[in-house]
């Protein structure tokens, strides 16, 4: 390499080296001490700071459940005596209970305060966000949050969510978890050596989740709630019941009860009792729960004859008290066989009132098991529903293939029990009370929901699944025979002080091994312009007709201002 190039080579470098060590004169010399004494102070952390989660609305604004932020202190381990024993002394004056070690688990807004003022050295005070739900208030619907499981983290990592994240764990809860959850933020936060700190700031600002609003109705879901825990406790013989109020306009739930139940708020440490209790208060039995119809399944035979030709609504069939169209079997009317009594010459409308069962035997049989069937689920029986809650179950209508998937044998003669909600029929108390909507609702079957609107979003529109053909002229007759059950039947009762008239039908369903029947009734209200269905199920709560006080407060309170 010639001369000069060598000579410009070692220029270069040497002014690099000077450069380099004007920049360590001046971080060591110049500005050391001043970066020593910000390290010192500044120790910088990354905290990350829950999102609140949205609220659950009733259709009116009022609060179910919602995010509550509470306070907690904790105590670094260098913390001088002289801040310990101020700190008792603010506790002590706060009302707070606090051993003197440990952190303060319950920080109150005033105690807050105190703290913040004083700067008390070593004392970091953080938020914690709690849920709040509404106790033993509609807990199988509303449900509950909780820690993940490792189940649920293979889903919701996938979602953005961080380990430690509480998520719905059943009910609205979890049904509508993408709307509720919020997006966790970051803040970071700088202390000095002594534990105080000297600086925050958001690195990534939390955002809220949504509120949902449901198509509850608080008031009234409290006003059933009551209704069937009055029925219970006068029945102790009763192991459990449930309640379904729905829109007859759109599919909406009203209300929602199942009992026994529980208290969401100490769900934890109740659950080993209530995991174990014979009575399952941990199954929603409104959407779970399997029951046989009894005669409440003889809207859907009347619907059916009507419809199909083979009655009109002024034919009429005599009660013999007897059935004896086939060999065997030979099954009696309920009025016969407890009073040796027959119903006479009745039309539709007279043997709905009357649940006359030689009409309906007689009715099913001229129907057909498939037409049955098919009416059946055609009115939302044995067909799930569409509520957004986990767990729903689809019913039994009975019939030949599902004997057979038993492997039980079918005979000519089942077609008479399945005519009148025996033989292997099993449905939900919500399916009944859609049944009893869709029938009086002009055959509009709707998806049943909980979801009315999500916070930002257009309100829920409803969904049709599907229009029943039902002619006015046979509905009329079907819903002139459920007045009479209330205007002069067994309902008469429970419902005369009521402001308008309603329609009922009561059943009783046997239960094998048990003494005592189930007892079943829907309703809808008014009679003029249907606008709430009702299904009520007592299991061995006996007859039918003992729900009527419960059904009646319930529309009482529906109808209330």
């Amino acid at each position: 390499m010639p001369p000069r190039r060598l000579f410009a080579a070692g220029g270069f470098f040497a002014s690099v080296l000077v450069l380099f060590a004007l920049l360590l004169w001046n971080l060591q010399i110049t500005s050391g001490a001043a970066y020593y004494a910000k390290s010192q102070r500044s120790i910088a952390q990354v905290d990350t700071i829950p999102a609140a989660r949205g609220r659950l609305l009733d259709r009116n604004g009022k609060v179910l459940a919602r995010d509550e932020t509470t306070w907690s202190a904790q105590l670094a381990e260098d913390i001088s005596p002289a801040v310990l024993s101020r700190l008792q002394t603010l506790c002590r004056e706060e009302g707070v209970a606090w051993e003197g070690s440990g952190p303060i688990q319950e920080v109150t807004p005033c105690l807050l305060a105190r703290i913040t003022e004083e700067d008390l050295t070593g004392v970091t005070v953080a938020p914690t966000v709690q849920r709040q739900g509404s106790g033993d208030l509609a807990p199988h619907v509303l449900g509950r949050v909780g820690a993940m499981s490792p189940q649920e983290w293979e889903i919701y990592q996938d979602r953005g969510y961080a380990m430690a994240e509480t998520v719905g764990k059943d009910g609205a809860e979890a049904a509508f978890e993408a709307y509720l959850h919020g997006t966790p933020g970051q803040r970071v936060v700088e202390t000095d050596r002594r534990g105080q700190i000297t600086s925050t700031s958001f690195s990534v600002q939390p955002q809220a989740g949504k509120d949902v609003t449901l198509t509850l109705d608080r008031t009234l879901q409290q006003s059933a709630q009551e209704a069937m825990t009055t029925f219970l406790d006068e029945h102790p013989n009763a192991a459990g019941g449930a309640l379904v109020a729905l829109d007859v306009s759109d599919g909406g739930v009203l209300a929602m009860v199942s009992l026994p139940g529980y208290d969401e708020a100490t769900f934890s440490a109740d659950y080993p009792a209530l995991a174990a209790d014979e009575n399952n208060p941990l199954m929603n039995r409104a959407v779970q729960g399997l029951y046989a119809p009894g005669s409440t399944f003889k809207l859907v035979t009347a619907a059916a004859a009507l419809e199909e030709g083979f009655l009109t609504p002024e034919t009429q069939i005599l009660d013999t008290g007897r059935y004896t169209y086939y060999d065997s079997p030979q099954p009696q009317c309920w009025l016969y066989r407890q009073e040796g009594k027959t119903h006479g010459l009745e039309t539709v409308s007279e043997a709905i009132a009357d649940s006359c069962n030689i009409f309906f035997y007689d009715a099913g049989r001229r129907v057909g098991i498939e037409t049955l069937g098919d009416y059946a689920r055609a009115l939302g029986l044995g067909e799930k529903t569409g509520i957004e809650l986990a767990g729903e179950q689809a019913g039994v209508v009975a019939g030949p293939a599902y004997t057979a998937s038993i492997g039980g044998t079918w005979y000519e003669g089942s077609v008479l029990s399945a005519a009148i909600g025996q033989e292997n029929n099993r449905f939900t108390p919500l399916q009944l009370a859609h049944m009893t909507a869709t029938l009086v609702g002009d055959g509009s079957r709707w998806q049943v929901h909980l979801l009315k609107q999500v916070e930002g979003e257009e309100a829920q529109e409803k969904v049709s699944l599907g229009q029943v053909r039902l002619s006015q002229t046979n509905v009329a007759a079907i819903k002139e025979g459920m007045l009479a059950v209330t205007q002069s039947g067994s309902l008469a009762a429970a419902f005369q002080d009521l402001p308008v008239q309603v329609g009922a039908k009561t059943g009783s369903a046997q239960v094998t091994g048990e003494e005592t029947s189930n007892a079943v009734l829907v309703c809808f209200a008014p009679y003029d312009d249907p606008q709430i269905a009702l299904a009520l199920v007592a299991e061995q709560g006996g007859s039918g007709a003992a729900l009527g006080e419960a059904a009646a407060r319930v529309i009482a309170a529906y109808l209330s201002p």
